[in-house]
This record gives C-alpha cells, sequence and structure tokens, in this order.
C-alpha cells in the first residue's frame, strides 16, 4: 500500500513541477556557461605570463594523460543516476538505495584499484625520457602526474553524487554545484600559480580545490536527499551486473564522439595536407556553435525522462520528447540565422585572416548540426532510461567509423567539401536510426512527432502559464 502511494504522488510531483526545474535548470546552465568560458579565457593567459610557453606546454601534455582515466568507471555512474531516478519516481526508496550503494562501492574499489596501477607505473616507467620535457624534472613529473590522477578519481565520486539532486527533483542544484566545484578547482590552480608555483603545485591546487567541491556537494545531497546514504548494507554484486550493460553501453558514445570529431581532423591532414585542417577545424568549430541550445535541452531533458518514465508517465514522457526536439531544432535554427550570416565578420577577425572562408563546407556543416539537433536530442528518450544498448553499436560503426571510412573518399574526390558531404550523410542516417527508436519507446506515430517538432514553437510564450507541456485537443463542436 505504501508503494502505491508513493507511485502516485511521485508521479503527480514529477508532472506538476516540471516548469519550475527546468527553469531553474536554465538558470543554472546558464551559470554553468558562464564559468566555463571564464575559465577557457583565463587560464592561457594566467599560465603563459607566469610559466611561458615552453612549461605551458608540457602541462597541456601531462594534463591530458590522466584525462583518459575518465572512462574508468565503465560508465557506471551515468548509468546508476539515470536507474536511480526511475526507481526513485516509483517511491521505492529501498531500490533507490541498492543501486546508489552498490555503485559507490564498485567505484570506491575501481579508485583504489587504478591509485595503485597509477602509483606503480609512475615509479617504473621512464617519463621524462617518453615525454622529453625541458622544464621539468623527472620527480616533479611523477608527482603532478598522480595528483592529476587523484583529481580524475574523485571526479567518479562528483558523478555519482548528482544522482542525489536528479533523485530529489533538484538538478538544478548539482549543475550549480559542479559549475562551483569548477570555479573551485579553477581557484585552487591560479592561486598556485600566483604565488610562484610550478606544475607540482598547481596540480596540487587543482585537486585541492575538487576535494572542497566534492565536500560541498556531498552535503548539497545530504540536504536534499538525506536517505540516499553512503554504505555497504545495501550493496549488491546482482544490481552491478544488472547495470553492466548500460554502463558499457555508455561508453560507445564517447568513442563515437572522438572518431567523428578527432579522427575527421586526421583524414583530412593525412588526404589534403595540415594547411586544409587549419581551415577546416575553424569552420566546424564555428559550425558547432550552433548546437548550444540543443546541448543545454540535452542536460536539462534527461533527468525529467528519468522522472517520468520511472513515474509511469508515458504522457509527459511523450510530451518532453516531442517539445525538446521542437526546441532543440528552432533553437538551433535561430542559432543559424545568427553565426551562419554572421561568420563573414566573425570568421576572418577570428582566424587573424590567416585562413580564408569556404563558405560551400561551411553551409553543409551547418546543415549537418541542424539535423545533429532533432537525433541527439532523440537520443536521450533511449538514453535517460538506461535503454541505449541497440543505438550504442550504430554510434560507433556509423556516427564514427564510417564517417572515417568515407571520409578519406569524399576528401579525395571533393576536398573539403566531400568531408562536409560525408558528415551530413552520416547525421542523416544517426537521425534514422535513433528517431525510429525512440518513436518506438515512446509510441508516438511518426506523423504526430513531426507536426510537433516541425511547427514553431510560438506557444513557447505560454509556458509560464503551463500551457506548452500541453497536449493541445479538439474543441467539441
Amino acid at each position: 500500500m505504501h508503494n502505491t502511494f508513493g507511485f502516485e504522488e511521485s508521479k503527480q510531483k514529477t508532472g506538476s513541477g516540471i516548469r519550475e526545474r527546468l527553469l531553474k535548470g536554465i538558470g543554472a546552465q546558464g551559470f554553468s556557461q558562464v564559468v566555463q568560458i571564464f575559465i577557457r579565457l583565463a587560464e592561457v593567459p594566467l599560465l603563459l605570463s607566469f610559466w611561458g610557453t615552453q612549461l605551458y606546454g608540457e602541462w597541456l601534455m601531462l594534463s591530458a594523460i590522466p584525462a583518459y582515466l575518465s572512462i574508468g568507471d565503465g560508465g557506471f555512474a551515468g548509468a546508476a543516476c539515470r536507474e536511480m531516478t526511475m526507481r526513485s519516481g516509483t517511491g521505492n526508496r529501498n531500490s533507490t538505495l541498492i543501486v546508489f550503494q552498490s555503485t559507490w562501492v564498485l567505484l570506491v574499489v575501481v579508485s583504489m584499484v587504478m591509485g595503485l596501477l597509477a602509483f606503480g607505473f609512475v615509479q617504473v616507467a621512464p617519463l621524462d625520457d617518453w615525454l622529453g620535457f625541458s622544464s621539468m624534472t623527472a620527480f616533479e613529473i611523477k608527482i603532478a602526474l598522480l595528483l592529476l590522477v587523484l583529481f580524475v578519481l574523485v571526479g567518479f565520486q562528483i558523478g555519482l553524487l548528482n544522482g542525489g539532486f536528479w533523485v530529489a527533483g533538484r538538478y538544478s542544484s548539482g549543475m550549480y554545484l559542479i559549475a562551483v566545484t569548477q570555479v573551485l578547482e579553477f581557484g585552487g590552480l591560479a592561486t598556485a600559480v600566483l604565488l610562484g608555483g610550478g606544475p607540482v603545485q598547481a596540480a596540487c591546487g587543482y585537486l585541492c580545490g575538487r576535494l572542497l567541491g566534492t565536500g560541498l556537494m556531498w552535503l548539497g545531497q545530504w540536504r536534499v536527499c538525506p536517505w540516499l546514504r553512503h554504505g555497504v548494507s545495501y550493496a549488491s554484486l546482482a544490481e552491478l551486473r544488472r547495470l553492466a550493460a548500460p554502463a558499457f553501453a555508455s561508453l560507445s558514445f564517447p568513442l563515437g564522439n572522438a572518431l567523428n570529431i578527432q579522427g575527421m581532423r586526421l583524414v583530412v591532414g593525412l588526404v589534403l595536407g595540415p594547411s586544409a585542417v587549419a581551415l577546416f577545424v575553424p569552420l566546424r568549430t564555428l559550425s558547432r556553435l550552433v548546437m548550444q541550445p540543443a546541448a543545454i535541452i540535452n542536460r536539462l531533458i534527461e533527468p525529467e525522462l528519468a522522472l517520468a518514465h520511472g513515474a509511469g508517465d508515458s504522457s509527459l514522457f511523450q510530451r518532453l520528447f516531442e517539445k525538446s526536439c521542437q526546441l532543440a531544432l528552432w533553437g538551433c535554427l535561430g542559432a543559424c540565422f545568427l553565426v551562419g550570416p554572421g561568420a563573414y565578420w566573425i570568421f576572418p577577425e577570428w582566424t587573424g585572416g590567416e585562413v580564408t572562408m569556404h563558405w560551400p563546407t561551411y553551409l553543409v556543416l551547418l546543415s549537418g548540426v541542424l539535423i545533429n539537433s532533432i537525433w541527439y536530442t532523440a537520443l536521450m528518450v533511449p538514453y535517460a532510461i538506461n535503454r541505449h544498448g541497440r543505438i550504442a553499436l550504430p554510434y560507433t560503426l556509423v556516427y564514427g567509423a564510417a564517417a572515417i571510412g568515407l571520409g578519406f573518399f569524399g576528401a579525395a574526390s571533393l576536398g573539403l567539401c566531400g568531408v562536409a558531404i560525408v558528415l551530413l550523410l552520416v547525421e542523416s542516417a544517426m537521425a534514422v536510426i535513433v528517431v525510429q527508436d525512440s518513436l518506438q519507446i515512446t509510441s508516438v506515430s511518426v506523423a504526430q512527432w513531426a507536426e510537433s517538432v516541425l511547427h514553431p514553437p510560438l506557444h513557447l510564450i505560454g509556458w509560464a502559464g503551463g500551457d506548452f507541456w500541453k497536449r493541445k485537443t479538439a474543441t467539441p463542436k
């Protein structure tokens, strides 16, 4: 009886507070964007002025090595966040706690093993010979690298703690605290550098900032969701086995992204030469700015989809799917009208006139971004409910490997424009695969979805009153 009441109560809460949660989430995303832009703009001149080009370059190389360990959690933190959110929608706290504690125990064990392996590696590996650094000693390289490894391992806990905010429907608070953690991390690094420290001191400040931010995340999660506590009494090996499939499937997405983005740079360089890469990368970077509206919507909609699915609110789940695709498409289309023509002035100023604008390639890239805004938003439907296993393999093979394979042919045949056309074809293929899967999950027809997505969201004005999330019904005659 208790579970039934909790299910109905959570279902009502899921639907009634969606506008407030999304508005707060938009504010949190805005704050996060400001923080990231500030850090990117401030870090380069700070480190260059205090360290010089050589030491700054060595720092960039060294800090890139532990970044690959970020997938060392096997995707379990993200899968656990989504699973906890769905289970909390049913009002079943014990089941949610089982997922939380099981994943926490796994992350602790993985962190300890990876930490020990990293310690042994830096003791025996001749890193100074491999890297060829001239501004850092062998001892400094080892200490700085170990501190950066610890920095990554602590980040595993942040990913899991964020799930507590999702469970409570307070994901905007989690977004704010993650942004605050980034400020503390950069603050620790900047303080060490301003006081005359080198890479070791900078890495130490970086780690201290993350530890402080993790402590704030823990306090915040404890306040919004006090029953979701750490421990081992609810940990279950069977639960980890069940989470393994969606967790490992999640790893296909960063792999596909790396092949599509970094791999295409390599293709252009091998076929057309470094000068073509110097033109292609700015063109693609500028075109991908148009994706920002969709990126914000995706981050907001993922926890909402998990909450709605867990609460059994299929009507809200369908509306979230339709409206998010609609807003992503029209938001990116609006950005196209700004960034597209604006490239005439932005591109030469940004590149210092070193490369010449290539409009055919740029326009094809923009078209691909528009298609991406639709299918990547639709991808949140299976991803939010841990049913993305069917998309994982096509994501790697089509979006990643096929793009590289066809990219060689496109570059050799039509140059940069051929590469852009290949990317457009890959985006179109992924749109068919992903949208079809999302339509099956939501039981929404193609005609209904297309009508909703292609209709301009002019009624967004009525969002504050709640009309935006209500499905339109015909007026009785």
